[in-house]
């Protein structure tokens, strides 16, 4: 019992640090940049933040993951990333069974896809679909032959593995909306006040997986910088939710 109540004194201290470092990025308004690309909102903040880069399998801030939203955007919210497990190299197996020749540079093959629990996606000549087997303790990622009915392979990730990964960086969440514009080649971010969340259970990510609501996003590429071009590049299996159903996996915290 005394372990609990220290554990819930630290969850709330942590909240209310953020909060306050929130608090004191927001008064500066406007910020530039302080980095490139599509991420740069959110790398610009965890700067701001003080957080350390090789950091990234554990929570932003504390016991907080932040996921920083463009006010004007609605794409997903990218929970966490996590290869198969089952065997090795099993993301460069499924490039050989599914993948297909980029439009660009049709000479090497890609494999990008969105895969769900309530559906099969048909991508080529075969079907994906998200599988939970609670008898195995796993969730499975399908694919079977859409026009023989027949099932190829199955490639997972086990309980344990997305259990700890959810639980170690998700337990607590928060949202920041962002607001960016740019100016003279440069973009300028305007951080709002972030929604905090607390993790329901590993259960209600399952039963959310096989609704459908949470869904698996796979990138599979390769490398198109002149050093390396042509070479194998993972570009990370995500699990993603929509903004508008981020209750039904978390609980929001009013501090």
């Amino acid at each position: 019992m005394q372990k609990i109540r220290q554990e819930t004194k630290d969850k709330l201290e942590n909240i209310k640090n953020f909060k306050k470092e929130m608090y004191k990025i927001q008064c500066r308004n406007w910020i530039p940049s302080k980095s490139k690309g599509s991420g740069a909102a959110g790398i610009t903040l965890e700067k701001l933040l003080g957080k350390e880069t090789d950091r990234y399998v554990l929570p932003d801030y504390g016991q907080i993951e932040i996921k920083v939203k463009n006010i004007k955007s609605n794409y997903p919210i990218g929970l966490f990333s996590c290869a198969f497990d089952n065997k090795p190299h099993e993301m460069q197996r499924l490039l050989k069974i599914g993948g297909y020749p980029d439009k660009k540079h049709p000479q090497f093959k890609v494999f990008q896809l969105e895969a769900s629990g309530n559906r099969n996606k048909l991508n080529g000549k075969y079907a994906y679909k998200v599988h939970v087997n609670y008898d195995k303790k796993k969730v499975e990622f399908k694919i079977r032959d859409k026009y023989e009915y027949q099932e190829i392979t199955t490639m997972s990730w086990s309980f344990y593995e997305l259990k700890l990964r959810l639980e170690t960086k998700l337990s607590l969440l928060a949202i920041v909306p962002v607001k960016s514009d740019k100016i003279d080649e440069i973009w300028y971010f305007k951080y709002r006040t972030p929604d905090i969340y607390e993790l329901k259970s590993f259960e209600t990510f399952l039963k959310l997986l096989e609704e459908g609501i949470i869904k698996v996003q796979f990138k599979i590429s390769f490398d198109h910088s002149e050093e390396k071009f042509g070479e194998y590049l993972d570009r990370g299996t995500t699990f993603r939710i929509n903004h508008e159903d981020i209750e039904k996996l978390f609980n929001k915290i009013e501090i």
